[in-house]
C-alpha cells in the first residue's frame, strides 16, 4: 500500500537571536505558517536548555482521546508509547539555522487520522532507557488530516519535568460516569470523578485545572481552577463532579480536560482526559469569555480533606537541615501503637517524640533540638511492624 510522505522543510526559529547573545529564553515549539508539512521549533531539556541534537521525538495518537497514557517502562521497549495510544511518527532534533530543532514526522498513509487527538513526546536522549527526562505537549491537538497535515502551536513545558521510570510526584484521574458522554442540542450535563493524588511521603502544593478541547481544536479555558491546594502525603482527593454544557455550544466532539501543576506558567506535572459529544445546533455565543453556562461543581471548596493513607510511612523532616525546631509527618493506614525516636550517629538514643496508640490518619510531631549538639541524627519509626528511618541535619 503506497505511503504518503511529506519533505523535510527548515524554519528559521526566532530563538536562534536568544541563544547566540546568550540570553534565556522560554523554550517553546513553533510550527511552519506556510505550505509546510512538518513539525518544527525548539524543545528544553531538564535544565531549560535546547534539547541536544539527536534526540528522540515522537508523534503520538490518542486513539481514543481519553488523555496521554504513561510511556513503557519494560526493558526493551522504554519510552514506548502504552494503552490506546498510537506511534504515529518519530523524529531526531537536529540543526536549523544554528539552533537544535525537529523536523519532520512522516506518518503513514495507511493511518485513519480524520478524527482523534494527538500530542508529542520528547526524549533527551536518542534511545530512551530508565532514567531519561522526558516532556509532552502540554495540550493535545486536533490529529491533521491527509490534506492538511501541519500541527500549528505546538508548545512544551518551560523544562523537562518527567523521569522514565519514576512516577509522578501528582497525578489526575478522570472518571466519567457512563460512556459514551453524549449532550443533546438542548444542553444538559455529564459526571465524573476527579482524583488527585499525591503519591510521595511529603505534602505537596498543587494547582488543579480544567479545560476542554473545542471540536476545531483550540482550547477554551479554565471552566475550572483551584490553586495552590496542600495535600498531605500518600493522599487521594476525591470528588464526584457535575458540568454543565450550554444549549448554545457548538456540536462535535470535545475533550475534556484535568492538569495538575503549577497552571500560570502551564508547567503541567500530570493530566488525563476523556471525550464528550455535544449535538445539534450551536456557535461562538455559547463559548462565553466568562465561561457562563459551562459551571462546574461538586468540588466544595479549595481545601482537600485528608483522607486514610494507603501504607505506613514517616516523611521527611521539614525543614532539614533546621535549628532548633523540624517538623516530621507520618501515616497509619490503621490504628496502631506509634513509637518514634531520635539517635545520634552512634547509635544511643537522644529522645523519645510519640510512644502511645493513635488513631488511623495523618499526624506529625516536632522536635525541639534546643540544648543538642549540631549534628547527623536519625528518627526512627515503629508501626504495625513498619519500622523506618529518617536522616536530619542540625546545624547551629
Amino acid at each position: 500500500m503506497k505511503k504518503m510522505t511529506f519533505p523535510l522543510i527548515l524554519l528559521p526559529l526566532i530563538l536562534l537571536g536568544f541563544i547566540v547573545l546568550g540570553l534565556h529564553a522560554q523554550p517553546f515549539m513553533v510550527t511552519a505558517t506556510n505550505y509546510a508539512s512538518g513539525f518544527f521549533g525548539v524543545v528544553a531539556d531538564e535544565n531549560g536548555q535546547p534539547l541536544a541534537v539527536g534526540s528522540l521525538l515522537q508523534l503520538i495518537w490518542d486513539a481514543d482521546g481519553d488523555g496521554m497514557d504513561n510511556p513503557s517502562t519494560q526493558p526493551g521497549f522504554w519510552g514506548a508509547p502504552t494503552g490506546d495510544d498510537v506511534l504515529m511518527g518519530t523524529c531526531q532534533a537536529g540543526i536549523t539555522g544554528g539552533a537544535p530543532s525537529a523536523g519532520t514526522f512522516v506518518l503513514p498513509g495507511t493511518v485513519t487520522t480524520s478524527t482523534g487527538l494527538c500530542y508529542v513526546r520528547a526524549f533527551h536522549a536518542t534511545t530512551p532507557i530508565q532514567g531519561t527526562y522526558f516532556s509532552e505537549s502540554v495540550i493535545q491537538y486536533s490529529m491533521p488530516p491527509m490534506n492538511a497535515p501541519t500541527i500549528y502551536g505546538v508548545q512544551f513545558p518551560p523544562t523537562m519535568n518527567r523521569i522514565l521510570g519514576s512516577t509522578p510526584i501528582i497525578t489526575v484521574d478522570l472518571i466519567p460516569t457512563g460512556s459514551p458522554i453524549v449532550i443533546g442540542p438542548s444542553g444538559g450535563n455529564f459526571q465524573y470523578t476527579i482524583q488527585v493524588h499525591n503519591t510521595t511521603t511529603q505534602s505537596q502544593l498543587t494547582d488543579v485545572w480544567i479545560n476542554v478541547m473545542l471540536p476545531n481544536g483550540t482550547i477554551y479555558g479554565p471552566i475550572f481552577q483551584r490553586l495552590n491546594l496542600n495535600l498531605p502525603a500518600n493522599t487521594t482527593l476525591t470528588r464526584q463532579m457535575t458540568q454543565s454544557v450550554p444549549m448554545s455550544a457548538p456540536p462535535g466532539v470535545y475533550g475534556y480536560r484535568a492538569h495538575v501543576g503549577d497552571m500560570e506558567p502551564n508547567q503541567i506535572v500530570h493530566q488525563d482526559a476523556f471525550p464528550f459529544e455535544k449535538q445539534g445546533a450551536g456557535g461562538a455565543d455559547g463559548l462565553p469569555d466568562d465561561f457562563l453556562g459551562w459551571e462546574t461543581s461538586g468540588w466544595e471548596g479549595s481545601e482537600p480533606v485528608a483522607e486514610i493513607p494507603n501504607v505506613f510511612f514517616l516523611g521527611t523532616p521539614y525543614p532539614n537541615p533546621f535549628n532548633p525546631t523540624a517538623q516530621f509527618q507520618f501515616g497509619l493506614p490503621q490504628a496502631s501503637s506509634v513509637r518514634i525516636e531520635v539517635y545520634n550517629i552512634l547509635g544511643s538514643r537522644v529522645t523519645t517524640l510519640v510512644d502511645k496508640r493513635l488513631d488511623a490518619g495523618y499526624h506529625s510531631v516536632s522536635w525541639n533540638a534546643q540544648g543538642i549538639a549540631s549534628g547527623l541524627y536519625l528518627v526512627q519509626m515503629k508501626a504495625g511492624g513498619f519500622v523506618y528511618t529518617q536522616k536530619t541535619l542540625l546545624v547551629k
